[in-house]
């Protein structure tokens, strides 16, 4: 559309130097009416798999992808291929059930998550597949039988065409599931943020992603022509020294701020007095500091005309 547009606009009258001005500018009009910078986040994702000790930071991913992976095995299908959106250094591929799946397809933005080794599972293969854009899947329409992702999704821009895209590829009856930050996730560190900000300079920046609701991601699911959604949900609060260790590993998950109008520095005396309020609202009797993760777990279908079985375990038929 901008290329369409940057077409209408610029005559071949004008010289290349104002026909380049013009496109920049539609394309940074473009970038500003979106939540996240998606180059920063890859960026982050990139950058974290550099760490010497960057294992230490997937408890939390690796802990959700072997739920999703024990999902997979109450599906009463014969799936043998999964694609992983946002597979990041290949969490679900250790978890998943070689008796049920013999190949996972990993597609993510972050080209050095996809080039870190994989330890060899008998019976499964693995294929990693560089994703240009979040939004958009390389495959072709109904090609994939499963398509799951994990703790990515909170990320993108455009959730609607991802899920029409995820919709588009998956074969009828396919099945699509996810589970994704929501809802209060991280609230603590919100409101102490908020706070300490607002105390010290009058007033408040985004610090903290926003985080979707449970029943927009349904209506959303809805909207691309998925049937048979469930949705699920689930608290899991971890623990902390301090603020400061929170934050380290937070940047270890690829989890810092990615906004694309939030400031580029954090004051040192907003940080300070933030870690002060955190310890003053939220702290444990034992002085250690909580941290809750608001999961929302889905599961939906595409639709079929064809009748499936009725067994416990097997979607109806979607009307």
């Amino acid at each position: 559309k901008l290329i369409e547009l940057y077409n209408m606009i610029c005559t071949h009258c004008l010289p290349p130097s104002t026909r380049r001005y013009i496109l920049s500018k539609l394309i940074r009009r473009q970038k500003s009416a979106f939540t996240f910078s998606s180059e920063r986040k890859t960026l982050h994702r990139n950058r974290t798999v550099k760490f010497p000790d960057h294992t230490q930071f997937d408890y939390l991913r690796d802990g959700i992808a072997e739920i999703l992976a024990d999902r997979i095995t109450d599906i009463n299908r014969d799936y043998q291929t999964v694609v992983d959106l946002g597979s990041g250094k290949g969490h679900v591929y250790k978890y998943v059930n070689t008796y049920t799946t013999k190949r996972v397809i990993e597609c993510d933005t972050a080209e050095a998550c996809l080039e870190l080794p994989r330890q060899p599972v008998e019976d499964l293969t693995t294929q990693q597949v560089l994703l240009e854009q979040d939004d958009k899947l390389p495959f072709e329409d109904s090609s994939q039988d499963i398509i799951l992702s994990n703790l990515w999704m909170h990320w993108v821009n455009d959730l609607p065409k991802l899920f029409r895209e995820v919709e588009r590829v998956l074969v009828p009856d396919g099945v699509f599931i996810g589970a994704m930050f929501s809802g209060d996730s991280i609230y603590q560190l919100r409101v102490a943020l908020q706070q300490a900000e607002l105390e010290r300079t009058g007033g408040i920046a985004p610090h903290v992603s926003p985080f979707v609701r449970p029943s927009d991601i349904g209506a959303l699911l809805q909207s691309a022509k998925f049937c048979m959604t469930t949705l699920d949900s689930d608290v899991i609060t971890i623990t902390y020294p301090d603020m400061y260790f929170l934050l380290r590993d937070l940047q270890g998950m690829a989890e810092n701020g990615s906004l694309t109008k939030a400031p580029n520095l954090l004051r040192r005396d907003v940080l300070l007095g933030a870690a002060a309020l955190y310890h003053d609202l939220y702290a444990n009797p034992d002085n250690s500091l909580p941290l809750s993760f608001s999961i929302l777990y889905f599961i939906a279908w595409k639709q079929s005309p064809t009748k499936v079985s009725l067994d416990p375990g097997a979607p109806r038929p979607c009307q």
